[in-house]
């Protein structure tokens, strides 16, 4: 009886101890994850370093600290780091994503051994989880370079079926498209406002007329093809041309100039009325891309609508009006970014997006205020407000819409 009771105490003893190893290793993880989901991988990275020299045998240890190497360019750690969690871990779908990644060839880079590395470990991890959106948006990217331009669309659909794509996301999506003209061209930059569009399109059929185009893939020879033989949108540079332009600079700077070249042509035959297609730039691309045009630009909500004569960069009061009709602020409301993903950089900044809405609302309110027309201003300004307060960003333009509130009263006086 008395060694039973000593076996007990131990065993009560041992229980403490353990959990108390686990409260400390869960500590640690989460203050590594609450910095690298701050995009602060220099001060994330130690910690991931430490975790994975107490868990040797942690493969998802193992898979994070290999993303935070890869993130901070130390390709040759990531791909080590990640090839230790799939010892531990054969079908990690993450550890094979992170060697995908690590092994992607640049754009403008024809070489295929690496790519073939990336491409056989993205078919890995989406078969090892077909779930992890985040896998399909690497699928997404590499299949516009292997120009296999069915398993783009499938990508697109998979990241609204998994859930990487959050109903507010997708509510910005149907945003940018719906007040465009018909068969425009929508420039967009970057992850949160390109695939939330193309996935309401391929997946819903919303407005399947307009063609959105990734600014820094319109400068790869790959999506050239795709718009012009999937998409059957012609090019206004010969292929001859477009070659001399991608081989004239390294990447990533031809990306860019060709992307340029690409749009400016656009311009020109749009001008002399050669060109079916609309031209719109999303309010989320720099600036920097379209200054020596801005004069022909036009706000129009969610987008900047290109005009063949300059104009005198008044807002189009009627644009505007119709982008926010029928918006309702609940299906604003929630997560922009999906709990499975695993991008600090869209962690951290996709919910900035969604300022764009609350600032098409403040443009209108001022069109408004310069007509004399106070009390719908005034409307406008408590929706602006109402808004902010039920998206996950919360207000921050309550100054603002205080100080206009202000002049439309004095201005009803």
């Amino acid at each position: 009886m008395a060694n039973s009771s000593i076996v007990t105490k131990i065993a009560i003893i041992f229980l403490i101890i353990l959990c108390g190893c686990i409260a400390r290793e869960s500590t640690e993880l989460r203050e590594a994850l609450v910095l690298y989901r701050e995009n602060d991988l220099r001060h994330a990275l130690p910690l991931f370093e430490e975790i994975v020299s107490q868990r040797t045998n942690d493969a998802e240890a193992h898979a994070w600290l290999a993303e935070t190497y890869r993130r901070l360019g130390m390709k040759d750690e990531a791909v080590r780091t990640a090839s230790r969690a799939l010892e531990l871990e054969q079908c990690n779908s993450f550890a094979h994503r992170v060697i995908a990644d690590a092994c992607r060839r640049p754009p403008g880079d024809p070489g295929q051994s690496e790519s073939d590395t990336n491409w056989v470990h993205l078919n890995r991890a989406i078969t090892c989880d077909s779930t992890d959106g985040v896998a399909w948006v690497s699928v997404w990217n590499e299949a516009i370079l292997r120009e296999k331009f069915d398993i783009m669309r499938k990508a697109v659909r998979k990241m609204k079926e998994t859930g990487f794509l959050t109903k507010a996301a997708l509510a910005y999506g149907r945003w940018m498209l719906r007040t465009l003209p018909e068969n425009a061209i929508l420039i967009t930059t970057g992850d949160m406002d390109t695939f939330p569009a193309l996935a309401v399109q391929a997946t819903e059929g919303f407005r399947a007329d307009v063609t959105v185009v990734e600014r820094g893939l319109l400068g790869t020879k790959q999506f050239l093809h795709f718009i012009r033989d999937y998409v059957r949108i012609p090019l206004p540079l010969r292929d001859s041309h477009i070659d001399s332009l991608i081989e004239s600079a390294d990447f990533p700077e031809n990306i860019s100039r060709v992307s340029s070249q690409i749009f400016k042509g656009w311009l020109d035959v749009r001008a002399r009325d050669a060109f079916a297609h609309p031209l719109a730039i999303a309010v989320t691309v720099e600036e920097s891309f379209y200054t020596d045009i801005e004069g022909c630009l036009q706000y129009a909500g969610p987008f900047l609508l290109w005009r063949p004569t300059p104009s005198d960069s008044t807002p189009d009061t009627t644009a505007l009006r119709v982008s926010l009709e029928g918006i309702r602020p609940e299906d604003f409301s929630g997560p922009w970014v999906s709990t499975q993903d695993r991008s600090p950089v869209r962690i951290r900044y996709t919910k900035e997006i969604v300022r764009n809405i609350t600032l098409a609302a403040l443009a209108y309110a001022e069109e408004l205020i310069q007509a004399r027309r106070f009390t719908e201003a005034e409307k406008v300004l408590s929706w602006a407000e109402q808004f902010e307060e039920e998206t996950e960003l919360g207000p921050i333009h309550s100054e603002r819409v205080s100080h206009l509130r202000g002049v439309a009263q004095r201005g009803r006086l």
